[in-house]
């Protein structure tokens, strides 16, 4: 391939890493190439391995994209050119020329990172601390701490991320750095605080990043919200403050993207409605409406670190109910679980997932519970395999009451669903819907002002 080429190329990185350790290699390999340019090198590959695949160029980035759909699944390999960066104070973008394999190495976040791999399966440790770390199971930077995040601030949430994903430990003067360094971070976007976060919360566990995280004050740079929560003590079966029962609940939530994030966020609406009971020192603490606050909180939050707008009211929507499964008593009655049932909608499964967490996280004496409301809901879902239809349409309703189109047709399906949901009104009983209607004209009828007037 060098020949070929006129320069060298390695894998570097994360995959190196995980090779070296044993782990399950990711789907996507990161190659380093010196002395030629990175698409050069991603079509030698493509016509070496005889793909149809087209090569995607960043000539501004120095760096080329290989796409391959594999028998096993896709793999990713990007290609970049070596370079050596750096940020200048004063802005979000580095300043780039061409480098050596070595210097690419030495600009590279952390030391486990920096591992080059040939194609006879040779493996270079230029810093000579890539091994040691690796199995000696420590994060630390090839340069210094401070040197290597001014870099890149970024590199700070990346340690955290790594110490979850790992399961490693944090040099002492990388934390020290960490710590130092965070107002830097605000010269980072916000999207790519954004995808580290995600990324950490994904980990097998996310306590431990986001421990450290809070501990460098980089939480309250980005997350006050979150920061909010230390301290913050409660009492009945909870273990520890707001933050230590959160961190405790997302490590056992499913690792599923809306699951662990609406579970980091589920209390965030403790700390702004946290109050004694009477009012007198020695009294229950207490969090009315925390659900709903933190429902408001958690929207915002996720606005901020732009995540995508449905994806935020879903978070935002689990975090308003997530205490409705956690009061279940088997002595609901069934209009209460329809109710809940339909509350959720097709986010019912991972509000279950919330709760499960949420309560594992306690000294709340059994699941048992959550398992016959998840029985009962699923019993709901069979006899409405369709959802909850208004029994009446729009066309239906102006005959049956003599109104034209306005916008009480949508406040009169509006209460025959939730008379469905009761129970007062049989699901798809049209006769029962115009007889509730009727007898609750006062709920939906046209306001004086309003189009409906009585059809000519």
């Amino acid at each position: 391939m060098e020949a070929a080429l006129g320069g060298r190329a390695r894998i570097v990185g994360g995959h190196v890493r995980d090779l070296i350790l044993g782990r399950t290699l990711a789907s996507d390999v990161d190659v380093v190439v010196e002395g030629a340019d990175a698409e050069v090198a991603a079509r030698w590959l493509r016509r070496h391995w005889r793909r149809s695949e087209p090569v995607v160029a960043f000539e501004r980035f120095g760096t080329a994209q290989l796409n391959l759909r594999l028998a096993r699944g896709g793999l990713t390999v990007e290609f970049v050119r070596a370079r050596a960066e750096a940020y200048d104070p004063g802005s979000r973008k580095p300043t780039v020329r061409p480098g050596t394999l070595a210097e690419d190495v030495w600009r590279r976040d952390f030391t486990v990172n920096t591992l080059l791999l040939d194609g006879r399966g040779a493996v270079t440790d230029v810093t000579g601390a890539a091994l040691p770390d690796c199995f000696g199971c420590r994060l630390r930077t090839p340069l210094a701490p401070r040197a290597t995040f001014a870099e890149d601030p970024l590199r700070m949430l990346r340690a955290a991320r790594f110490a979850s994903q790992l399961d490693f430990e944090v040099d002492p003067a990388v934390v020290r750095a960490m710590t130092g360094a965070r107002e830097r971070l605000a010269i980072v976007s916000m999207e790519r605080v954004r995808d580290e976060l995600l990324k950490l919360v994904l980990s097998p566990r996310p306590s431990i990043g986001l421990r450290l995280l809070e501990r460098t004050g980089l939480l309250s740079a980005f997350a006050p919200e979150l920061s909010a929560m230390v301290g913050v003590e409660q009492g009945g079966y909870h273990v520890g403050d707001v933050f230590t029962h959160t961190l405790l609940a997302v490590d056992l939530a499913p690792p599923d993207r809306l699951v662990r994030l609406a579970t980091l966020l589920h209390d965030v609406g403790k700390p702004p409605t946290a109050a004694r009971a009477g009012g007198g020192g020695d009294g229950r603490i207490t969090f009315h409406g925390h659900a709903e606050a933190g429902a408001r909180i958690a929207a915002e939050l996720c606005r901020r670190l732009r995540l995508p707008h449905e994806e935020a009211a879903r978070v935002a929507r689990i975090v308003a109910l997530h205490m409705r499964p956690i009061q279940y008593r088997a002595d609901w009655e069934d209009r209460a679980v329809r109710r809940l049932w339909h509350d959720a909608g097709p986010l019912r499964d991972a509000l279950l997932a919330v709760a499960r967490a949420d309560t594992g996280a306690s000294r709340y004496p059994s699941l048992d519970a959550l398992d016959d409301l998840a029985r009962r809901l699923r019993e709901v879902a069979e006899t409405l395999p369709q959802g909850v239809v208004p029994p009446l349409d729009g066309h239906s309703l102006k005959r049956h009451f003599g109104l034209r189109d306005g916008p009480w047709i949508g406040r009169a399906q509006r209460l025959l669903v939730a008379a469905v949901v009761d129970g007062a009104v049989a699901d798809g009983d049209g006769a029962q819907a115009a007889d509730h209607l009727a007898r609750h004209r006062a709920d939906w009828e046209p306001l004086p002002g309003e189009r409906g007037a009585a059809a000519g």
